[in-house]
């Protein structure tokens, strides 16, 4: 039962996000104008630290899975709204994230193809803050915290001949209150609110497909990488289906008993 309830959640959870919702974001507490609306949050290029673990102990990154944790932060290029897009003036906001889960990595399967790494996250959070001491790229005393994301799902595929791959992770979104908005409503509170990361990857520096030689050791590297973010607020139907669909699985148990 609890399988069949996360299932409903997470492609609830896809669903909504089928559909970028334009999200107003409140900066007057930070000098800003306002009011800003925007479907997508573009972040800069950033250098995410990364440890990844011999968990199975066979000295090498291929043959199976193995531990691997990412940290870092990237700060804000511009708010997105279709084809414009506006740079914050005044503040600054800052992403702050770390994910867990398992890497595998892989031979290339023929002739001209190439080797490959797979990420599964099975953990992980973020926070999104708004700081008016600006270019720093540092989370100091004037930053605010404005929501925390917590993992839902994600994955990553990584060419490893080219140093580069893709990663997708949808989270869930709980805003501090006064700073989003959905069609004039905060969206504090809100349980059903998704974002979903999309970040490419643009280098992986210092990996080692041996772990220097000592099984069961650990290695650190860095990936490079920059993103973008969406937020959904589902409609009312949306949360019908949804509210229907866990129901009909309520109703169902009852009767089995």
């Amino acid at each position: 039962m609890k399988k069949v309830i996360a299932g409903l959640v997470l492609a609830g959870a896809a669903a909504f996000n089928a559909n970028a919702s334009v999200i107003e974001f409140d900066d007057s507490a930070f000098g800003g104008t306002g009011s800003v609306f925007f479907d997508q949050l573009d972040w800069r290029p950033d250098e995410a630290l990364v440890t990844q673990t011999d968990t199975n102990g066979n000295g090498s990154i291929f043959f199976g899975q193995d531990d691997f944790i990412e940290f870092g932060t990237t700060r804000l290029v511009n708010f997105n709204l279709g084809p414009s897009s506006m740079m914050p003036a005044g503040y600054e906001l800052i992403l702050d994230y770390d994910f867990a889960g398992v890497a595998e990595a892989f031979l290339p399967p023929f002739p001209g193809f190439p080797a490959s790494q797979t990420v599964g996250f099975t953990a992980g959070s973020a926070t999104i803050y708004a700081d008016t001491n600006v270019n720093n790229g540092v989370i100091d005393g004037t930053a605010i915290a404005l929501g925390t994301l917590s993992f839902r799902v994600g994955s990553c595929f990584n060419n490893l001949n080219t140093s580069t791959g893709s990663c997708n992770i949808v989270m869930k979104f709980d805003a501090n209150p006064g700073y989003f908005f959905y069609n004039g409503n905060d969206i504090s509170g809100n349980n059903f609110v998704y974002s979903e990361l999309i970040v490419t990857v643009q280098d992986i520096i210092g990996l080692s497909p041996t772990y220097n030689g000592v099984p069961g050791s650990s290695q650190d590297f860095i990936i490079p990488h920059d993103g973008n973010q969406t937020f959904t607020v589902p409609e009312p139907a949306s949360l019908a289906i949804l509210g229907l669909g866990l129901l009909g699985l309520r109703l169902n148990r009852r009767n089995k008993n």
